[in-house]
């Protein structure tokens, strides 16, 4: 698991462990209680994503990709840890998972809109490694009509849909989790991105923001649940603020932005 020390990662970390199941950390912060093993882990440096790998043996029943980081941060950065560091990992220890596996992939709701820019996360998706990929970025970032953040979230539940094809033939299942705004260590990054008086109306929307465990209790459950049919979703987890959006039940014209 990446982002096991902190906020979703480590509530989902906790429901692992109960669940008597061993976890080994990947984390570039220190190592989270009770886990098996823990490596430090930059991913946005793929040379230490291949030393960590490097490091591990035997098979593994579930890849858990949650780290991340806010739009906050240098646009070079947001694709390197949310997307391209994301794939290099998961590329690189694919042949370890064990057949009949999981793979489960933190996005959020600012993904939602993917197939608006379905082109260009292909063509992000398909250069050779993470270097040509932040190449890519750099090259055509600007032309791609929103945000890295965005961006970044988008690819991931992209590269969640390609991925459930190619885990067909080994029974690996592979998903994702698209939570809205959730209280952790970087919600105030967050705050920062959308804007205080958003983020308010966001909360208003739906009566409060989530917890880390609320969105936990989803990744253990695509991690180590009976789902025998459920393969390559965005499952949107935000107390239904994007039913309301789309329904309009929630009343978007009040909204700040």
């Amino acid at each position: 698991m990446t982002g096991a020390s902190t906020g979703i990662g480590n509530a989902t970390t906790r429901r692992l462990l109960d669940a008597g199941r061993e976890v080994i950390s990947l984390d570039i912060k220190d190592a989270p209680p009770g886990v098996s093993a823990h490596h430090h882990c930059d991913l946005s440096n793929p040379a230490s994503i291949d030393e960590v790998v490097a490091e591990l043996d035997g098979s593994y029943a579930s890849l858990l990709n949650i780290a991340g980081v806010p739009g906050t941060v240098p646009s070079e950065l947001v694709l390197a840890v949310n997307t391209l560091g994301l794939r290099h990992l998961t590329e690189t220890i694919w042949d370890r998972l064990a057949d009949g596996g999981t793979v489960v992939n933190v996005a959020s709701i600012a993904g939602n809109q993917w197939k608006k820019r379905l082109d260009k996360h292909t063509e992000l998706l398909e250069t050779a490694d993470f270097a040509a990929g932040a190449d890519w970025w750099a090259a055509n970032g600007p032309t791609c009509g929103t945000d890295a953040y965005t961006f970044s979230k988008e690819a991931v539940v992209v590269y969640t849909m390609r991925l459930a094809g190619r885990g067909l033939e080994r029974g690996i299942q592979v998903n994702d989790v698209g939570p809205g705004p959730v209280e952790t260590p970087i919600f105030a990054d967050f705050t920062e991105q959308v804007g205080e008086a958003q983020m308010g109306w966001i909360h208003d929307q739906v009566g409060r923001h989530a917890k880390p465990d609320d969105i936990a209790q989803v990744l253990t459950w695509l991690a180590i649940g009976e789902h025998d049919w459920l393969n390559g979703q965005h499952i949107v987890v935000d107390g239904g603020f994007t039913s309301g959006i789309g329904t309009h039940w929630i009343d978007r014209t009040t909204s700040p932005r």
